[in-house]
């Protein structure tokens, strides 16, 4: 089971049916409609004041025995231009606070570019990024995908390396990492997708 967490415990503002959103690049104008879920809908507004407040809101997606739990940012793309990022594979927390820290360089002027990597993030270590699939952004970025009212966005995989240096595409990269840490543009559509309503 899928259990996706969104923001904090704050109170919940009090919000008409939607708010009325400028298009992304295109200028029309957009609703985005919250849930009638009162739990879903208070998740939904925090995303939004996290966006207004800070930049970015970061949710957090538990894995099961066959896809390993990830995290991904809403908001970079329409604050800085910035595609979206996701980590799979790490602990929840230090995702999260890795993904604020990535935040926190694009504001400084860090671009993260398809496969280049940095050694911004990671003390000691390099990260590399790689483009997400729309088919991969479609299943791994739901409510980004909402936040932007179904308008297409870029997004970008943050890939960190083993405790030995390597990257799930080398060739001495353990299996048991690779399973960890699927890079999504190499790999199929996890079933869980696949299997998920329209």
């Amino acid at each position: 089971m899928w259990i996706i967490t969104c923001g904090s415990s704050e109170p919940s503002l009090h919000q008409a049916q939607g708010d009325l959103m400028r298009g992304r690049g295109n200028g029309d104008l957009f609703v985005r409609k919250y849930s009638d879920d009162p739990a879903r809908r208070e998740g939904e507004e925090q995303c939004v004041r996290d966006v207004a407040e800070s930049g970015t809101h970061v949710l957090r997606v538990h894995g099961d025995s066959d896809w390993p739990e990830f995290a991904y940012t809403i908001g970079l793309f329409e604050t800085f231009r910035h595609p979206e990022l996701i980590l799979l594979g790490l602990p929840a927390e230090r995702a999260h606070r890795l993904l604020n820290d990535a935040r926190e360089l694009i504001r400084g002027g860090l671009v993260f570019r398809d496969g280049e990597e940095t050694d911004a993030l990671l003390e000691g270590a390099s990260v590399t990024a790689r483009a997400v699939p729309s088919d991969q952004r479609d299943a791994h970025f739901g409510w980004a995908a909402w936040y932007y009212g179904g308008e297409a966005f870029p997004a970008l995989q943050l890939v960190w390396p083993s405790r030995a240096r390597r990257f799930p595409w080398d060739a001495d990269a353990t299996d048991a990492y690779r399973r960890a840490q699927p890079v999504l543009a190499d790999v199929p559509l996890p079933e869980w997708a696949k299997r998920a309503p329209g």
